[in-house]
This record gives C-alpha cells, structure tokens and sequence, in this order.
C-alpha cells in the first residue's frame, strides 16, 4: 500500500498520509513523493481543492528519524547534504507555497517538525481537539525548515511563532485557533473527522462559487509573497546546510539516543 495516496472526486483531490506505523513520519524519498503529488494534483484543471490528509493518531511526526543518520567514514559532509537534503527541502516547500490549487489541510491528529511548518501554507486548515503543533527544531540543534520562519508568523502572530518556533513549545488545538492558524475544531469522533471535513469543503465550495474566480483570488493573495519566500527558502536549507556540516544537530539526536534530553514529542 501507498504511503502517499491521492484519489479524485469531482472538483476535489484528496490527498493522505499512510503510514499509522510510524506516526506517518516520513522519509526524505516518501516527502518528495508529497511534493510531487501536489504537484500533479496542480496539474489537474478540473481540480478546484486540494484537501490532505493523514490516518491514524497523528497527522505526521515529521521527518521519519528511524533511519539511519550516518555518513561514511570520510563522506565530504558539505557536498553528501548539498545533494541529499537542500534541494529536496527546498523543492518540498516550494511544493506547497506555489500549489495553485485552494489547499485544505485536515489534521486528524498532531502535527511535527517539517510537516508542521508545511501545512502553514494551507488556504484552510481543519483539526480535531487532539491536536497540537511543535516544532521542536532549537531543541534538536536544527533551524526552522520549510519556510516556518515567514509562514507561521504571517498566519499565527509573531507572538505563537516565537513560542512555536524559538522555544519549540507545543501549541494546542485552542492556542491555534484562538491564533487564526486553523479555521475550525471539528469536536467530533475520530473516524468520521475525514468525512466530516468533506462535507464541510463541498458545502463551502458550492455551484454558487466561480472556481476560476476562486483560484485567481488565492494567486492574487499569494503572488505578493513568492519571491520573499523564495529567498528564505533559499536561507533556511542553506543554514541548515552548515548547522550539519558543523554536526550539531547530528550532536542532539545522539543525545536522544543515548537517553540524555527526551524528545519533546
């Protein structure tokens, strides 16, 4: 079975996550698996929403840390990340930033690390009360990915993206609402979440609604901001590129291992 499926219906695609297993934390070749499903979604002209999804407990646990980190002895550690991590991160969120179509995020469950800086670049975002974001990138050595450092603080206040970011505190399904970072808390069990926030986008979407209309309006909105986010993507893998070649965050998931700090998750 896929981890990353996509099925279409009508006017909507709709993308999950699963991989339950693993909290659907996903490995570098499964993201970019992601990245390009929205972009064949993107593809799609009778696409008008883009809702994604995951299954289990979690929405994601981020990026899957159960494989191996380790270089070969005398690996040249600049040149093996250049090609190995920037260009896949910066292509990811690239991903997302540029999807044309309306994305609609549904977090069935917590969401981690690059996955949760991602996601800030949904047009609506739905979640359970079980939810909570973190991004436990200072605790782990790293810096913010995926744009995180624009993204969350134009959609939750300076202020949360601080907290979020720089303290890497976990931010509740309340803190995010009351934050304007998700549209809405569907209080409901967890297996009909899905299906719930289907029928919430269908009735949102209705004939009433000119798709063409709705599709230029996210591009006028979103087209001030491309080229800002283009460079900071740029600054972020790049600044993570030297944090790895430095080992430290090579350093803080040794910790982990070895029982010294715990993982905030």
């Amino acid at each position: 079975m896929a981890v990353i499926e996509v099925e279409y219906s009508g006017a909507i695609a709709v993308i999950v996550l699963n991989k339950p297993n693993k909290l659907n934390a996903l490995t570098k070749d499964e993201f970019y698996e992601l990245a390009r499903t929205l972009q064949d979604v993107g593809n799609h002209d009778e696409v008008v929403a883009t809702v994604l999804t995951g299954t289990g407990r979690f929405f994601s646990a981020g990026a899957d840390v159960s494989v191996s980190r380790q270089t070969p002895e005398g690996t040249d550690l600049y040149r093996h990340n250049l090609t190995v991590t920037v260009a896949s991160n910066m292509n990811l969120a690239r991903a997302f930033y540029t999807h044309p179509k309306i994305l609609v995020v549904a977090l069935n469950g917590p969401v981690v690390g690059m996955a949760a800086a991602l996601i800030a670049f949904a047009d609506f975002i739905y979640c359970t009360p079980e939810t909570y974001l973190l991004t436990p990138f200072a605790s782990l050595g790293l810096i913010s990915e995926g744009v995180s450092s624009i993204a969350f603080a134009e959609r939750m206040g300076i202020s949360k993206a601080n907290e979020a970011l720089i303290l890497s505190k976990r931010i509740s399904s309340k803190e995010l609402l009351q934050a304007g970072f998700v549209n809405q808390i569907f209080d409901c069990p967890a297996q009909s979440f899905r299906t719930e926030v289907l029928k919430e986008v269908k009735e949102r979407f209705h004939d009433g609604l000119n798709a063409s209309s709705m599709l230029q309006i996210k591009k006028m909105i979103r087209q001030r901001s491309r080229r800002e986010l283009d460079a900071q993507n740029v600054d972020e893998v790049f600044g993570a590129l030297e944090r790895n070649v430095q080992g430290i965050p090579q350093k803080e998931f040794e910790k982990l291992r070895k029982g010294q700090k715990k993982h905030k998750l």
